[in-house]
């Protein structure tokens, strides 16, 4: 990857090609040109002469000449031509020289060439293994922008520091956070899945959101897998379908496929749950209606008869009796009703006077008993349904087959898995 030094350079490499466009036959002039002005340490010259000899334009293609040109740029810090010489030299069976130069390259400011030198410090390639100055070769990768050595340093230290067990959870942050700022998609990922708070890095829902965005933004499946995680947590499931929906699109991943099924499933039985409870909330409302006119009317049989068996409302219930106390109308109310009252949870002070009104007819004479029948007709009814029978009934749905903690842990554990063989350990 040659970078911004070489578009600089390419410019001066026009400039230096004006002539052979206008004047082919002039080449072998201006090639003597460009090899006076590399030998009187002009970069630009250098690196041009080194191109030229490689494409073989206007002379023969000299490979070996090339290489020479490029090395001379190199040692003018044109860090890009270090990197052409060492994977040249390397080509050539040199590992020690190409590692000189990617060691020069570094050194000039090109990651590509500090990523090189690492790993070759790492293994052992052209100069004697060190781990430890591996990792300053990594960290200087990384502070140039290269991408795939932050990444690498944010698994190093998530897991053990090379060649020591040490772990810091905030440098491997740190790193995700680089990696991800160089453009590293599965960088932004990590640091999104560290900031919802794993691995004991402490839990900021803002870090974790923004740096999971950019990674599903650059089409990572597990920024899409975190983002629908975090919708999950805040049970805004709609939010959570769309992202587990798009990591299913990016890589057709089982999990995220899977949850957003499982979400679609679950957002359809609370789709019947929410139509269930508007009908019972309208059935409410128009029960509360049809009680306020028994009350009108001064009908407190009837008022407790539609709030308990048409409406199995413990408010309605409520309202009725301390209406009826107040109205002085309490024996109005037959006896069952006070049976069965007290098993509801009704206000506190109408659950004392269900308490203390069923005390009294049961201490009263109980030759006559009269039951009311059921309102509007003629039957008589001994068992009246209880508000929990007839609520449950009303109210009840079936859960999804997936429970929000199983799309959170699989949300989880999917994204943890693309780091097991990476150096995480699978703690």
């Amino acid at each position: 990857m040659l970078k911004q030094g070489i578009r600089a350079l390419a410019v001066a490499a026009l400039l230096w090609a004006a002539p052979s466009l206008a004047q082919p036959a002039a080449q072998s002039t201006w090639n003597s040109t460009l090899e006076r002005k590399c030998a009187a340490k002009d970069a630009a010259a250098c690196w041009t002469l080194g191109e030229t000899l490689t494409a073989g334009r206007g002379v023969a293609a000299d490979p070996a000449k090339a290489l020479g040109a490029f090395t001379r740029a190199c040692d003018l810090t044109v860090a890009e031509a270090c990197y052409i010489a060492a994977s040249r030299t390397s080509s050539a069976g040199n590992p020690s020289g190409a590692f000189a130069l990617f060691k020069k390259g570094c050194e000039a400011g090109l990651g590509d060439s500090c990523l090189s030198a690492a790993i070759r410090t790492e293994t052992g390639n052209g100069v004697p293994a060190d781990p430890r100055l591996a990792l300053a070769y990594y960290e200087r990768a990384c502070t140039l922008r290269e991408g795939d050595s932050c990444h690498y340093l944010a698994q190093i230290w998530g897991s053990g520091e090379k060649g020591e067990r040490r772990v810091d959870i905030r440098k491997s942050m740190q790193f995700a956070e680089m990696g991800c700022t160089a453009g590293r998609a599965d960088s932004c990922v990590l640091a999104g899945w560290l900031a919802q708070g794993n691995l004991g890095y402490p839990k900021n829902e803002t870090v974790a959101d923004r740096f999971s965005q950019l990674g599903c933004n650059m089409n990572h499946h597990g920024g899409c897998m975190n983002l629908g995680y975090l919708a999950g947590e805040r049970r805004d499931w709609l939010t959570a379908k769309k992202w587990y929906g798009r990591a299913c699109a990016i890589n057709r991943d089982p999990t995220a496929c899977k949850a957003e099924r499982d979400i679609d499933e679950y957002l359809s039985d609370r789709a019947q749950y929410d139509a269930q409870w508007a009908e019972w909330n309208r059935k409410q409302a128009a029960g509360k209606a049809q009680v306020d006119g028994f009350l009108a009317r001064g009908d407190y049989a009837g008022a407790i008869n539609h709030a308990s068996y048409v409406m199995g409302s413990p408010e309605q219930v409520s309202r009725v009796l301390m209406a009826a106390q107040s109205a002085g109308k309490i024996d109005e109310i037959g006896d069952i009703y006070f049976v069965s009252f007290q098993t509801w949870q009704l206000t506190a002070p109408a659950n004392q006077l269900v308490r203390t009104e069923k005390h009294r007819r049961d201490n009263r004479p109980r030759e006559v008993i009269q039951l009311s029948p059921v309102y509007g007709g003629s039957s008589w009814s001994w068992t009246p349904s209880s508000s929990s029978s007839s609520s449950s009934s009303t109210t009840s749905y079936s859960a999804p087959r997936i429970s929000e903690s199983e799309i959170y842990r699989n949300a989880r554990e999917n994204t943890r898995s693309s780091y097991c063989n990476a150096g995480w350990g699978c703690r």
